[in-house]
């Protein structure tokens, strides 16, 4: 086959610009079915039946987790291929933490689960990073922790050396074994992992780029039988 073809796709460079270009041709027609099924759920009581508003309902919610999963997958081919900038400033720990337990918290407690929080005292207030980036993967990692949980999640932020370290548990099934080496691999274990624990479908290899995109490290791992994430990141910052 000719090497030049460009409907043959030999390397990660030439997947990353189909996925972008394919999330970007697919942006539209989903956007028009998202608003076409919020009218439909809208619609006067007389119009629509309780079954066929369940029916309207349940399409409404459908495309909404497909515009969700397009999203994902666009970021995600954005930050494999190395076009999402990194904008490191100084970061208030605290306020991250807040943040980041402020938007996992209400679907954590429709699921009956806690989330516990703490910051190490050795950890300086302020610590240079792209405070978006981390917050984005923290958000994922803690809604995927959460939703496997029994009751309780716990977050900490860890500091040693000037690093930071973020650990992430619970007290829900530990992780298999055997998927940990691949736990954050697109479209593989990730994606089944994270389906099966409530998360969403690219969160874990969502989070996994966004700790590289900062020069950091993620890893899961199970303590005393329980799962775990830690997101390691370096002082320097990216």
């Amino acid at each position: 086959m000719n090497d030049q073809d460009p409907t043959y796709l030999r390397t990660p460079e030439q997947w990353t610009s189909f996925l972008s270009a394919l999330v970007h041709e697919l942006r539209t027609p989903i956007a028009s079915f998202r608003i076409l099924t919020d009218l439909l759920t809208e619609a006067p009581p007389n119009r629509l039946g309780d079954q066929e508003r369940r029916y309207a309902e349940n399409i409404r919610d459908v495309a909404q987790d497909i515009q969700s999963l397009l999203g994902d997958v666009g970021e995600l081919a954005r930050l494999m291929a190395g076009r999402v900038a990194v904008r490191p400033r100084e970061v208030v720990l605290e306020q991250l933490v807040n943040q980041v337990e402020e938007a996992a918290r209400t679907r954590a407690w429709e699921n009956g689960v806690a989330i516990t929080d703490s910051l190490d005292p050795a950890l300086p207030p302020l610590f240079r990073t792209d405070p978006d980036r981390l917050r984005e993967a923290l958000v994922l990692l803690l809604g995927n922790i959460a939703g496997n949980a029994k009751s309780e999640v716990l977050f900490r932020l860890e500091g040693e050396d000037g690093n930071l370290r973020a650990v992430l548990s619970s007290d829900g099934p530990p992780f298999p074994e055997e998927a940990l080496a691949t736990l954050f691999a697109p479209f593989q274990d990730g994606v089944r992992a994270a389906r099966a624990r409530g998360g969403r479908s690219l969160s874990l290899p969502l989070a996994n780029e966004l700790a590289r995109s900062l020069g950091g490290t993620l890893r899961a791992e199970n303590r005393g039988g329980k799962p775990a994430f830690v997101l390691s990141l370096p002082a320097a910052g990216s």
